[in-house]
């Protein structure tokens, strides 16, 4: 049996390492420092979010991925509330090692803006704040630009 090149996968022989021995040496830390968020990920990471959110995720299954104080704000009392579906990402590195996310959400018809920023710790991504921001009261807004 031949190989059919543009058919078949490489041999495991022929694969390239997912971490080069270099890159593995190149820190003092027991294991190599996460690399960058792709914006496919933050969307995957931004949907199991609005899961917990919404108590369709046990909040306990993202514990690793939150910082304390947004575990905390999501271990709350769940009532029932309206799915959250996440339509559009937009990710920004406004600096090494962070990464900020605004999107758009649907809710019951309705669309609200969700803002994140995950920060890269050794032991790798960590969403350190998620804010669903909800639209206010037409009247509220219409007083504001009255002053």
């Amino acid at each position: 049996m031949r190989t059919l090149i543009h058919h078949e996968v490489p041999r495991r022989a022929d694969r390239p390492p997912a971490v080069t021995p270099h890159e593995h040496r190149g820190s003092d830390a027991r294991w190599p420092m996460p690399r960058g968020l792709e914006a496919g990920e933050v969307s995957r990471l931004l949907t199991m979010l609005l899961e917990a959110y919404d108590g369709r995720r046990p909040v306990p299954q993202i514990r690793g991925l939150v910082a304390p104080e947004v575990l905390a704000s999501l271990s709350g009392p769940h009532l029932a509330r309206p799915r959250h579906r996440l339509c559009r990402v937009h990710v920004c590195p406004p600096a090494p090692g962070v990464i900020e996310a605004c999107a758009r959400v649907e809710v019951a018809g309705r669309s609200i803006a969700l803002a994140a920023r995950f920060v890269r710790t050794p032991a790798g991504w960590q969403c350190v704040r998620f804010a669903l921001l909800k639209p206010g009261h037409p009247v509220q807004a219409q007083r504001r630009a009255a002053a």
